[in-house]
C-alpha cells in the first residue's frame, strides 16, 4: 500500500505544482526548459519529502500486514487507514494552494507562526473560503479513490516477509532522492526568477525547513566586517520647517501598498482621503515597508531598527524595556497606547508594547458601544476610530500630552465591511475603499477636537498588500504610503527622497523638538543628508540595503548579493567588484545585530551621542 500511496502523493504535488506555474507563467518568465527545470528539480523535492515520511507509511503497512484482525473487519480497516491518508494529502495540497494564493510561495515561517495562532488563523480561513464545500468534495474524491481501489488495497497487506526486499528497494531509491534534492539548491542557480524557486519547492519540505531553521543568529550566518564606521550625530540643516505639536497619532494601515493610491498610479479612486492628506501635509513618496509582515513594520514604527534576520524583535524573548518611541515618550511625560482591532495576543503584539512604555487596548477591552461589525481578523476600522477618539478625549482633559498608535484590521482577509459605508462589494479592492473611508472619517472627527491643531497624525502602511515577484527582495513591493499630517505645523510638502520605515521614529521625534532622535539607527527626513537616500527591505533570512540604483541582498550563509537597478528600481544585473554600498549594507545590520546581542537595545533615560548615517 505505501507505493500506491506514495504514487498518489507525488502525483497530487506534480499537479499542484503544474497548476500553479500555468497561473503564474508569466511572472516566473517560464519557457519550456524553464517549466520543465521547475517539474524535474520540483520532483525531487516531493522525493526528498516522501522519504522522510516513508519510516511512517511502513510503519502503517507493516501494522496492516498482520494476519489479524481478518476478514471484512480487516478490509474495512484498510480502506480507512488508506482513506485517512489520502484526505490528509489532499488537505495539506488544498492548504498550501490558499497559502499561495495569499502570500506567492509555499509555507514558510509565516505558516509556522500561524501555528500558535490557530483560533485567528481557522476562523480567517472559514470567512474567507467555502471551506464545506472544499472538504465535502475532498471526502468524495477520496471515498472514490478508495472504492476504486478497493481490492487491491485489501491485498496489498501482504506478509512482511515477502515485502521485505521491495521495501528496502523503496526507501534507498527515496533516500538518494532525499540526498540529491537536498544537495541540489535552486538558490545556487544565480539570478533565477523567484517564482521559479518557490515552484520548485515542496511545501511540506519547506515547512519543516522552517520549522527547524526559526533562531537565526546573524553574526553566525551573516557576512560581517571589522569596524563598522559610526559617525557623531550632527545638526544638519532642515529641509522643512515646522514648528512642534504636542500629541501625537500613528495610524498604521493594515496592507496598503501604494498601487492602492492616486499618488502610486491608481486611478480607480479607491483612497481619495489618503490621497486628499498627501496633498495636504509632508508626504514621503519613496518610502519602503522594512518587512512583508504586520510586526515588522510595529517594530520599524516603534524601535526604529533594520530588520533582524528571523523573529522580529516582538516575538524575541527579552524584548521589555527597550529602546522605544513610547519609551522616549514616557520620560516627556506622554501617556502612550497602543490601540488594535483585533486580540493583541496575535503576533505577541500584547507582551510587546505592555512592556515598553505603552499600555495595549484590545477589542476585548472595547466597550459595548464600540463592539459593532467585525470578523475573525477584528473590529471594523471605523469602531477603532472611533473609541480612539474617547481615549485621546479622556488624555486631553487631564491636561496630558499623549501617543496614540493606532493598528487597524479591516484590509486584511476575510475583506469584510460593514454595508452601506462604500459603492463596492466585499474583497479586496472593496476593503481599501472602506478603509480609506473610515480614515477620512476618523480625521474630520478629530478636526472638530479642540487638541486636533497641536496633534501630528502619521499615516503609514504597515507592509504591502503582497511581497511576491520575480526577485527575493522585489524593491516595488515594499513601497508603501507614509503622511505627516499636522496643518498647524507643517507645511504641504512632498519629498521624494528615498526612505525608510524606521525613519519615522526620528522624524517624530525630530518634529517634537526632542534630541532623542540620535539614539535611533533610522534617521529623520526632515533633515538634509550628502546622499540620495536608502532604505532596509526584508523577509525572513534576506536583508535587503536598498539605495536609488543599487540593491546589496544579505543572506544566510554569509551570501552578498549587489544588484544593479534601473530608474524603475527593477533589477538589470549584478555588480561584479565590492564596494561601499555592501560595506554600508553589512555595517548597518551588523550594528543592529550588535545591538540586540549586546542588550544596547534597551532604554537608557538621557540623550545619546551616537548616530548613524
Amino acid at each position: 500500500m505505501s507505493a500506491w500511496l506514495a504514487a498518489i502523493f507525488l502525483l497530487l504535488h506534480s499537479g499542484l505544482r503544474l497548476v500553479l506555474a500555468v497561473e503564474t507563467w508569466q511572472a516566473a518568465q517560464l519557457g519550456l526548459s524553464a517549466f520543465l527545470a521547475v517539474m524535474g528539480v520540483g520532483l525531487l523535492f516531493d522525493l526528498a519529502t516522501l522519504a522522510l515520511m516513508l519510516p511512517v507509511l511502513l510503519g502503517i503497512e507493516s501494522m496492516l500486514g498482520r494476519r489479524r484482525p481478518a476478514g471484512r473487519l480487516r478490509r474495512l480497516w484498510v480502506w480507512g487507514v488508506a482513506a485517512g491518508l489520502l484526505f490528509a494529502f489532499g488537505f495539506g495540497v488544498l492548504a498550501e494552494w490558499f497559502f499561495w494564493d495569499e502570500f506567492g510561495v509555499r509555507f514558510n515561517f509565516i505558516a509556522v507562526d500561524y501555528l500558535v495562532y490557530t483560533h485567528e488563523v481557522v476562523g480567517n480561513i472559514r470567512e474567507s473560503f467555502p471551506v464545506g464545500t472544499l472538504l465535502g468534495t475532498l471526502a468524495v474524491l477520496v471515498t472514490l479513490a478508495v472504492w476504486a481501489g478497493r481490492d487491491w488495497l485489501a491485498r496489498a497487506a501482504m506478509p512482511d516477509a515477502a515485502r521485505l526486499p521491495r521495501v528496502a528497494l523503496w526507501f534507498a531509491s527515496l533516500a538518494v532522492a532525499a540526498v540529491v534534492a537536498t544537495g541540489f539548491s535552486i538558490e545556487q542557480r544565480r539570478g533565477i526568477n523567484e517564482y521559479q524557486k518557490e515552484l520548485s519547492a515542496n511545501g511540506l519540505y519547506s515547512f519543516g525547513y522552517a520549522f527547524t531553521h526559526n533562531a537565526i543568529d546573524y553574526f553566525d550566518f551573516y557576512a560581517t566586517r571589522d569596524g563598522a564606521k559610526f559617525h557623531p550625530a550632527a545638526e544638519l540643516p532642515r529641509l522643512v520647517e515646522t514648528s512642534a505639536p504636542r500629541n501625537v497619532v500613528i495610524v498604521t494601515m493594515e496592507s496598503l501598498s501604494s498601487s492602492f493610491t492616486a499618488h502610486g498610479g491608481n486611478l480607480r479612486g479607491l483612497t481619495p482621503n489618503i490621497d486628499r492628506l498627501a496633498d495636504s501635509g509632508l508626504f514621503l513618496a519613496n518610502l519602503r515597508a522594512a518587512g512583508n509582515r504586520t510586526v515588522r513594520g510595529l517594530e520599524a514604527l516603534s524601535l526604529a531598527i533594520p530588520p533582524l534576520p528571523g523573529h522580529a524583535v516582538i516575538w524575541r524573548d527579552n524584548n521589555r524595556d527597550l529602546e522605544t518611541l513610547g519609551a522616549v515618550l514616557a520620560d516627556h511625560g506622554y501617556v502612550n497606547r497602543f490601540v488594535y482591532g483585533g486580540y493583541a495576543r496575535f503576533d505577541n503584539m500584547d507582551a510587546y508594547f505592555s512592556g515598553n512604555h505603552y499600555q495595549p487596548v484590545d477589542r476585548s477591552q472595547f466597550p459595548a458601544r464600540h463592539r459593532g461589525f467585525g470578523n475573525i481578523w477584528g473590529l471594523a476600522d471605523e469602531h477603532l476610530y472611533d473609541y480612539a477618539l474617547e481615549l485621546m478625549d479622556r488624555d486631553a482633559a487631564r491636561g496630558k500630552p499623549f501617543l496614540m498608535h493606532l493598528m487597524t484590521t479591516s484590509n486584511h482577509t476575510p475583506f469584510t465591511f460593514p454595508d452601506g459605508r462604500i459603492d463596492l462589494p466585499t474583497g479586496r479592492s472593496g476593503a481599501v475603499k472602506y478603509a480609506d473611508w473610515a480614515l477620512g472619517r476618523f480625521i474630520e472627527a478629530a478636526r472638530r477636537k479642540p487638541w486636533f491643531k497641536d496633534t501630528l497624525f502619521v499615516v503609514v502602511a504597515d507592509h504591502c498588500a503582497s511581497s511576491k515577484g520575480r526577485t527575493s527582495l522585489p524593491p516595488e513591493n515594499y513601497l508603501i504610503p507614509a503622511v505627516l499630517y499636522a496643518p498647524a505645523h507643517i507645511a504641504p510638502h512632498v519629498d521624494t527622497r528615498l526612505a525608510s520605515q524606521i525613519d519615522l521614529v526620528p522624524t517624530v521625534l525630530d518634529l517634537l523638538n526632542l534630541p532623542e532622535r540620535n539614539r535611533f539607527i533610522g534617521r529623520s527626513v526632515l533633515r538634509a543628508y550628502p546622499d540620495a537616500g536608502r532604505a532596509f527591505i526584508a523577509t525572513y533570512q534576506k536583508l535587503g540595503y536598498l539605495t536609488p540604483d543599487r540593491l546589496v541582498v544579505l543572506s544566510a550563509g554569509r551570501k552578498i548579493e549587489d544588484w544593479r537597478l534601473d530608474a524603475h528600481m527593477e533589477p538589470v544585473g549584478t555588480v561584479k567588484q565590492p564596494d561601499a554600498d555592501i560595506g554600508r549594507a553589512i555595517a548597518f545590520y551588523q550594528e543592529a545585530a550588535r545591538r540586540d546581542r549586546d542588550g544596547q537595545l534597551r532604554h537608557v533615560p538621557g540623550p545619546a551621542v551616537l548616530s548613524m548615517h
